[in-house]
């Protein structure tokens, strides 16, 4: 793994505390999700000729994942949530999608 892929992952990890510990309250914190998309932009410039993908981004993405789907079961209204949801799918189906096509 290259420096700048180890440096994002880091800011990436960073982000996702600023996501999780709102969501736990049932917030969402806009801000730390534009943040999220902005750097999984550049991951996946990063990493879109590789045939593997790191471990600890898959946890960290995988996790933030989860738990917005979590925490959307216990809100009545889920439409702060779902675009999200759908949007963080778009982009892991993005990067490692992309990466399986290439293996």
């Amino acid at each position: 793994m290259n420096e700048r892929l180890a440096a994002l992952i880091l800011r990436i990890d960073a982000i996702a505390t600023d996501i999780i510990v709102p969501l736990r309250r049932k917030n969402i914190n806009e801000a730390a999700l534009l943040q999220l998309y902005e750097a999984l932009d550049e991951a996946y410039l990063l990493i879109e000729h590789e045939k593997q993908i790191d471990r600890e981004l898959a946890a960290i993405l995988f996790l933030i994942y989860s738990q917005l789907v979590t925490q959307s079961n216990y809100v009545y209204d889920k439409s702060t949530f779902v675009p999200h949801i759908g949007k963080l799918q778009g982009y892991i189906r993005k990067i490692f999608g992309g990466t399986l096509q290439n293996a």
